[in-house]
């Protein structure tokens, strides 16, 4: 009798800080609200927080990013604010264009290793959905 191996059980994501998110120019803002726990992360009042890392645009904060790119929280070990970081990083990869977008979901687990390369996109999206995340711009 032959036996079967059990599927393997992997969360749908589970970030492996490759930082390859981390990469590419620009769209990575803080909110008011979220300055201060980043900024103790670095040692910082939130005022050298922002004077150092960001530059104000339309209300919110904008990450500064490297001349390569980066993001210029990025530190020899990765993210320095990885605990604390903004929304939009939290909320990867669910963002909506992801869960609305069979093909955008296939590059996107192409692209990221935290994303179980097993998964479907309907499984991905009823996933998302557990966690509060929609097709719907916010």
């Amino acid at each position: 009798m032959t036996q079967m191996k059990p599927k393997k059980h992997r969360a749908p994501f589970e970030c492996q800080r490759c930082n390859d998110c981390c990469q590419g120019r620009g769209g990575i803002f803080l909110e008011a609200g979220e300055i201060a726990a980043a900024a103790a992360l670095v040692d910082l009042s939130p005022d050298q927080f922002i004077a150092r890392h960001c530059r104000e645009r339309d209300g919110r904060y904008e990450v500064l990013v490297g001349a390569d790119g980066a993001c210029g929280l990025m530190g020899p070990q990765g993210c320095r604010i990885h605990q604390a970081k903004p929304a939009i990083c939290r909320r990867w990869p669910f963002f909506p264009g992801i869960l609305a977008n069979p093909s955008a979901f296939e590059d996107a687990r192409q692209a990221c290793p935290g994303i179980d390369p097993d998964i479907s996109h309907e499984e991905f999206v009823a996933y998302a959905r557990t966690q509060g995340y929609s097709e719907e711009k916010s």
